[in-house]
């Protein structure tokens, strides 16, 4: 476990009694996990950038010259410690990220610049070396992943899934920037597509990240850009089935046909941002047609997305799985996480050496259970996820960090991270291990690694993918248990961020029913239908928040206190509503 405080040292000094007790993890720590496992993705993007790992190195950009039909689709991120971009990973990854930033808004913090000027011009690539520039760091590394998209969802008939050869990138252990320079058999420029293949899921996961990011988006041409794009995905996904299949790295019958999650959460998104009933119709014959049964007894990966549609259909339209006896969410859950855990509250199944890619299941959970409770109001979980977050973070019986750079209150960081651009290297005929030594400035690269729970030691091979592998699927439920987590502990307001509310006119009002304001003269009920939470937000003109109230479900009466022209944001799970008032 956690080594003690040092106040346990003082007690045993003095000859006092110290417990058994670990020391917990402090605010600060979730904060330091939390922006370490966010920034990992500023370390995963293609194309033009930035991307502040490839600082100091001889080539900062890298496969400038992606195209497909003649068009330039460069950017996005990087599938894991290569440098191909699968769809199918980083759609699911993508969606998950933006999904708890838009529902775990306050748990993100802005400690750096997105363009990462403020390390290169400081020399110092840790925590202290940000410069708050006013957005949300996960928005700005959001964004990169959703202006990709936007060129790789060009058309309703057109879908770029893949882009690279898996077999030809993984024959030299380089940087992105000097492999983009190797010719095509050596996996540079120009790379091939997998374009227009049958594939519902990829597609409509994307849909669902873009719908996403038009809802969250503070700038009015990107919510355009991003709503088109995610409707052309859509569209798409509708008119496909199945998964693309890349060779040896990402096969088909993985999903053992849990596909149209995809589909499902597509319209889902897309009903939320745009208010289309159409959207809500097709969602429900979709969700009706989900492989609740086979989803059931695995845990939340990009392989299953099957418990977070289980979570999202309840949350947002009430819809329960049909599943044998697990037909309530929590019953759905509680199957794969909470009655699989171990003595301590971890959640251990399909879990043990290499190969398993254990973390999933202990930040999945955590990140599902943050997304319950969110819908539901309840805190019954909120020792369980903590407890799972820290257990990554080295609080465990081996005092392991599954978090590269992540080494506070004694615990052991990896030490042999599977992923090329960490080590800077240019040579080709150097194999990973070569006795490779990242450059300082990685150290706090946040990335997850696969990891393995039955050994008391890191494996110290960088060619072990089995326990070194890193992805963007993995890191995404670990940012947003850490999202909830911050959210409830240490919240930060727009206000305190300092950013505007800009994206007020662009939302749409609430479904029918839903969320109500009512009165005059100074006085107003707001309810919600689906007695659910919801939170009602107070700005001046300026987008100062200016007072805030919040709800478990039941109404509640707004006396604004400000006076003057003000924007009134009623905000739940499933439904937003925005109202202007001259408050005399």
């Amino acid at each position: 476990m956690f080594m003690r405080k040092s106040l346990m040292a003082g007690l045993a000094l003095f000859g006092l009694a110290a417990t058994n007790a670990p020391a917990a993890l402090s605010d600060d720590d979730f904060v330091e996990a939390a922006w370490m496992t966010t920034r990992f993705y500023g370390a995963q993007r293609s194309g033009e950038g930035p991307n502040w790992m490839a600082d100091g190195t001889n080539y900062t950009t890298s496969f400038m010259k992606d195209t497909y039909k003649g068009q330039d689709v460069s950017g996005g991120w990087f599938d894991c410690g290569d440098h191909v971009m699968f769809g199918q990973t980083q759609g699911f990854g993508a969606y998950v990220l933006a999904l708890a930033y838009a529902e775990f808004t306050e748990g993100f913090y802005d400690l750096y610049t997105g363009d990462y000027t403020d390390y290169k011009a400081s020399g110092d690539y840790s925590r202290a070396g940000g410069k708050p520039n006013k957005v949300r760091d996960l928005l700005e590394e959001l964004r990169y992943e959703a202006d990709f998209w936007v060129k790789a969802a060009p058309s309703e008939t057109d879908f770029v899934a893949v882009k690279g050869n898996g077999d030809y990138d993984h024959k030299n252990w380089v940087t992105p920037g000097k492999m983009s320079t190797m010719g095509t058999e050596e996996g540079g420029d120009p790379r091939t597509m997998q374009a227009n293949t049958d594939d519902a899921f990829t597609s409509g996961m994307v849909a669902a990240f873009m719908a996403v990011m038009a809802r969250v988006e503070p700038d009015a041409e990107r919510q355009a850009k991003y709503l088109k794009a995610a409707q052309n995905a859509y569209a798409y996904s509708k008119a496909h089935k199945g998964v693309t299949t890349s060779g040896s790295y990402y096969n088909s019958g993985w999903w053992d046909g849990r596909t149209g999650d995809g589909t499902f959460l597509g319209a889902l998104e897309l009903y939320r941002t745009t208010n289309n009933e159409t959207y809500k119709t097709e969602a429900k014959s979709a969700f009706d047609q989900l492989k609740f049964e086979s989803g059931s007894y695995s845990r939340l990966n990009y392989a299953n997305a099957v418990p977070l549609s289980v979570v999202m259909g309840k949350g947002v339209f009430g819809w329960d799985p049909a599943s044998g006896n697990k037909k309530d969410v929590k019953e759905f859950l509680d199957g794969i996480y909470k009655n699989q855990s171990d003595a301590n509250g971890i959640f251990t199944k399909e879990t043990g050496g290499g190969g398993s890619f254990s973390v999933r299941t202990p930040s999945g959970g955590a990140f599902l259970y943050g997304l319950y409770s969110k819908f539901t109001g309840t805190d019954d979980y909120e020792a369980l996820i903590e407890k799972n977050v820290a257990y990554l973070l080295g609080d465990n019986a081996n005092s392991k960090s599954y978090v590269a750079g992540f080494d506070r209150n004694g615990a052991k960081a990896p030490v042999a991270v599977h992923h090329r651009g960490y080590y800077a290297n240019e040579d080709p005929s150097k194999n990973p291990d070569s006795d490779l030594k990242p450059p300082a400035k990685n150290k706090y690269f946040g990335a997850m690694i696969a990891g393995a729970f039955n050994n008391q030691g890191h494996n110290s091979k960088v060619g072990s993918w089995d326990e070194n592998e890193v992805c963007v699927d993995i890191n995404a439920p670990m940012v947003g248990a850490l999202g909830y987590i911050l959210s409830k502990k240490a919240p930060k307001t727009d206000a305190e961020i300092g950013s505007p509310v800009q994206a007020i006119a662009g939302k749409v009002a609430a479904p029918s029913g839903a969320l109500r304001m009512v009165g005059s003269n100074g006085s107003y009920v707001v309810s919600n239908a689906q007695k659910t939470p919801f939170t009602v937000e107070v700005f001046d003109l300026k987008g100062t928040l200016v007072q805030k109230l919040q709800s478990q479900g039941g109404d509640v009466t707004l006396q604004p206190k400000a006076k003057g022209v003000l924007n009134i944001r009623v905000k739940s799970s499933g439904a937003e509503i925005v109202r202007t008032l001259n408050n005399l």
